[in-house]
């Protein structure tokens, strides 16, 4: 009974404990594909609520003999997921040119931007994703970020994948596994794991 540490039974069985560890490469893709899953469904009802309609035409230099409705050359559904209301597309040799008020772009671009900064600099420290995964995003001393370090760490993310996305891979060999954004604002993201002690103490 000696070897039995002091947390676990008679018949061996451990009663667990939480700790705080750096989330590692594996944990954070995890947490970024399930956030990529919940913008991309927050991306189409967006695109329902700004683009009911699809009247897209196609122009030839502009001549109002070579317009042609859309749904003449291609298939409706080829174009509803990605263009929106009233745009329209028109060509003049080889140089193609989008024609719309641009509050869809402005949208597209918000949308991820208030989704991760919000999220990271609330109570709660972390994106949807990250709080399925146990993580939440703190400073250097494990407290919780402001809106404007939030939003370092967000525009931070461009320039992990100008480097061809080696700033994204710096989680592996830095000491507080932080990527390139993270070092840039000065945040680390932390992950709770469960960790049980032996129920025997191995022969030396």
């Amino acid at each position: 009974m000696s070897d039995v540490p002091p947390l676990s039974d008679p018949f061996g069985s451990l009663h667990p404990r939480h700790v705080w560890v750096y989330a590692g490469f594996w944990f954070r893709t995890l947490a970024w594909i399930i956030d990529a899953c919940i913008l991309s469904v927050l991306g189409g009802i967006m695109r329902i609520l700004v683009a009911p309609s699809l009247t897209v035409t196609l122009t030839n230099g502009g001549a109002a003999a070579d317009k042609y409705q859309i749904s003449d050359i291609v298939r409706i559904s080829d174009v509803t997921t990605t263009l929106p209301v009233d745009y329209s597309y028109s060509y003049s040799g080889f140089h193609p040119t989008w024609h719309g008020n641009g509050v869809y772009e402005i949208l597209q671009l918000l949308l991820p931007a208030l989704y991760y900064v919000l999220f990271e600099s609330s109570r709660l420290q972390g994106t949807p994703g990250k709080r399925v995964c146990r993580m939440r995003v703190t400073d250097l001393h494990g407290r919780q970020i402001g809106f404007g370090r939030a939003t370092v760490r967000y525009v931070g993310h461009f320039l992990s994948i100008l480097t061809l996305g080696l700033g994204f891979l710096m989680v592996v060999w830095t000491r507080r596994r932080q990527a390139l954004h993270d070092l840039l604002a000065g945040t680390c993201v932390i992950r709770s794991q469960e960790e049980a002690l032996v129920s025997f103490t191995p022969p030396t």
